[in-house]
């Protein structure tokens, strides 16, 4: 998966698709790989945002990957994050591939982190799927940083809370 952005080429951390510069017609942006800034490994994904649309999708910097999951199960998905002035939108759904399914926003926000800031959601992949598609935007300037992502599996046998939380705070 490259979660933790370590193996790179040409550049850019492997496994993942990007909206880059020749992807995104209105932006001025740089995605770089960090080595001096990280959670885990000796790594990071950086995006330093200087303009962009606010609209998400292609039209806005960011990342995204499909991965095969088990249909009807449950997935966590965790990832680390330093923000430093930038509004962004991550989101996972049942993927594109195949029967397109459910699509949620795990996270939108302008809230600054200057620290690593741990965040952990589960989402429920429907029967009918097996791909879990994770992405993330970017809908302003500034700079953000991206560390430890990880989708798993979860037991089903443990009691889970099919709504999104961060850390100890309650979602809204």
């Amino acid at each position: 998966m490259n979660g933790s952005f370590e193996i790179v080429k040409d550049g850019f951390p492997v496994n993942w698709w990007y909206y880059s510069m020749e992807t995104v017609p209105n932006g001025d942006f740089d995605i770089l790989s960090d080595t001096i800034q990280f959670k885990e490994g000796e790594r990071s994904l950086k995006f330093q945002v200087r303009s962009c649309e606010s609209i998400g999708g292609w039209h806005s910097p960011g990342f995204f990957e499909e991965f095969k999951v088990n249909p009807g199960e449950i997935y966590k998905i965790s990832f680390w994050v330093i923000n430093k002035g930038c509004d962004i939108m991550v989101s996972v759904g049942a993927g594109m591939e195949g029967n397109p399914g459910p699509n949620k926003t795990l996270l939108r926000t302008q809230e600054t982190y200057p620290e690593w800031k741990y965040f952990e959601y589960t989402f429920a992949i429907p029967p009918a799927n097996d791909n879990i598609r994770f992405e993330a935007n970017i809908l302003s300037p500034g700079i953000i940083w991206f560390d430890g992502l990880s989708i798993e599996g979860v037991n089903d046998k443990m009691e889970l809370n099919l709504y999104p939380y961060r850390g100890s705070e309650e979602c809204k």
